[in-house]
């Protein structure tokens, strides 16, 4: 497996009830903790689920963000790959697909989730933030969320990055186009334009 960490994903690894990684486009938050959420299902049998407020169809999902991080770190071989979930094989860890927003009684009922990640959290509702909060509670589960904040009102924002003091067991990281070795030369030359 081909894979460099960058300093900000080293905490990704080290267990923290809350994982918060934000800042601005092209720093590359949602493909490491793509990659950090594979490893972890190599390592242990996980149920993680990929959730984010508004997800109309599988399309919306990081579905295929985690089917090309797979082929990237070259672990094809080691998942099972459907229209809605992600299995390892060997770990027999699931990568399940849903939005917050409409399917909140469903996963309320899903046992057994260990890992929720968040993407797009700075669009989480302050309601489905209330409600999903104590859903996950597995022993040693934790919750994921990437974002690009865009108001100080966010539930998320409120809660990890815009408050007096962070909650216990958190790790928040800012994390911005300097801190992506892969950052695109397209996106260099339009922020350069800016």
């Amino acid at each position: 497996m081909q894979l460099q960490i960058e300093p900000w994903q080293e905490e990704l690894f080290k267990p923290h009830r809350y994982k918060v990684v934000y800042g601005g486009r092209g720093s590359g938050k949602s493909y490491g903790v793509a990659d950090a959420l594979l490893i972890l299902s190599c390592s242990r049998k996980c149920l993680i689920l990929c959730g984010r407020e508004f997800q109309n169809s599988i399309k919306d999902s990081v579905h295929s963000l985690i089917c090309q991080r797979i082929e990237a770190l070259g672990l094809r071989n080691r998942f099972e790959i459907t229209h809605d979930e992600i299995r390892n094989t060997l770990s027999n860890s699931r990568f399940i697909f849903k939005g917050l927003r409409h399917n909140i009684d469903s996963i309320k009922s899903t046992a057994g989730i260990t890992h929720l990640w968040i993407e797009e959290a700075d669009t989480l509702s302050a309601n489905s933030w209330r409600v999903i909060k104590p859903t996950i509670r597995d022993n040693d589960s934790e919750i994921w969320a990437t974002m690009n904040p865009k108001n100080k009102s966010d539930a998320l924002y409120k809660e990890f990055i815009e408050c007096a003091e962070p909650p216990k067991n958190a790790y928040i990281a800012k994390v911005n186009w300097r801190d992506n070795p892969c950052f695109p030369s397209v996106l260099k030359d339009e922020m350069e334009k800016d």
